[in-house]
């Protein structure tokens, strides 16, 4: 099979193919350049190597090493398993804390400072801060570390409520925000966003994902009734349809922003059980309310009907018989 136009692979070309390749000489320098680094690397482990064997002498005078694979049989055998993060004093701890709610009681606008300080805390220094359910009795054994005394209690009240205070911050913020318009939805998906990871700092995920559910559903309710109620006049079926339908794209635009918000943040199946639970569902459940509001006053008034048309069916039989 031959090959056409520009694809013809005929002598010339290939001799410039070839030409592009690296010869044998280079190919060797190649291959020389890696066989001294490989030297050098090995040489730098092998002096850190010794390094470590000096200090490790140095150190435990009990137990010497004799050569670097010593060192290296001591590194394989030390449990690190069993180091221990260091410990907190139960009142530097009780003192951090009383700070902490003390600025969140006393000074205005202090919430996101605090949370930053917090999640800083976490981050870049170690300090793991509890995230347990609230109202459970678990001790604070992880708090900032560790505890030296049995007294807990206390340390535990006095975060849950910091933590509680904040949470009331965080979810007031994911209320008041309102609209979504095309030019703000990025950057409102960003600030929900950073707002439930902070939730989630303070409180295990069923219990963040049930609070933002309810703010959610909030929403949603409030959407579809304002759609109907907006209509003039009395409400009919025609009005209730069309009421559902003006509010179908501001729901999309809502479970594609909580799609996005929480597939970064919780696996997809949770994911997928709250935009089923949070809009599905209410959607389903204000519409059943509604309806069967509908169907009760329609057939009250059908019930009207046929009493007024009874009434006047005997008035006319009456009149009637009375001329008759």
């Amino acid at each position: 099979m031959e090959w056409g136009g520009e694809y013809s692979l005929d002598s010339s070309n290939l001799d410039c193919l070839l030409n592009i390749l690296p010869g044998e000489l280079e190919f060797q320098q190649v291959l020389s350049d890696l066989d001294e680094k490989i030297k050098k690397n090995s040489s730098s482990i092998e002096q850190c190597i010794k390094d470590l064997q000096s200090e490790v002498n140095e150190i435990c005078t009990d137990e010497m090493l004799q050569s670097t694979t010593d060192c290296l049989q001591w590194l394989n055998s030390c449990s690190f398993s069993s180091l221990r993060p260091s410990s907190t004093h139960h009142g530097e701890l009780m003192e951090f804390l009383r700070t902490l709610q003390s600025l969140l009681k006393n000074e205005q606008n202090q919430e996101e400072t605090i949370l930053h300080f917090l999640l800083d805390l976490s981050s870049q220094c170690g300090v793991s801060f509890p995230c347990t359910p609230s109202g459970t009795s678990s001790e604070l054994t992880s708090s900032l570390h560790a505890i030296e005394d049995g007294s807990t209690m206390d340390v535990k009240s006095l975060w849950d409520d910091v933590r509680l205070h904040l949470r009331r911050f965080l979810i007031n913020k994911l209320q008041s925000q309102e609209g979504t318009s095309a030019n703000a939805l990025q950057q409102q998906m960003e600030f929900k966003t950073q707002c439930i990871q902070q939730l989630l700092f303070l409180y295990p995920e069923s219990e963040v994902l049930t609070k933002y559910q309810n703010v959610q559903n909030k929403v949603v309710s409030d959407l579809l009734q304002n759609c109907i109620l907006s209509s003039c006049g009395e409400t009919s079926f025609d009005k209730v349809v069309h009421g559902y339908q003006s509010s179908i794209p501001t729901l999309c635009t809502m479970i594609k922003e909580d799609f996005y918000i929480l597939s970064g943040t919780i696996d997809p199946s949770s994911s997928l059980k709250f935009i089923n639970e949070t809009y599905l569902d209410t959607i389903t459940e204000e519409m059943t309310i509604l309806l069967e509001r509908l169907c009760e006053l329609q057939f009250k008034e059908n019930a009207l009907h046929v009493v007024k048309a009874n009434k006047i069916s005997k008035k006319h039989r009456g009149t009637v018989h009375a001329v008759g």
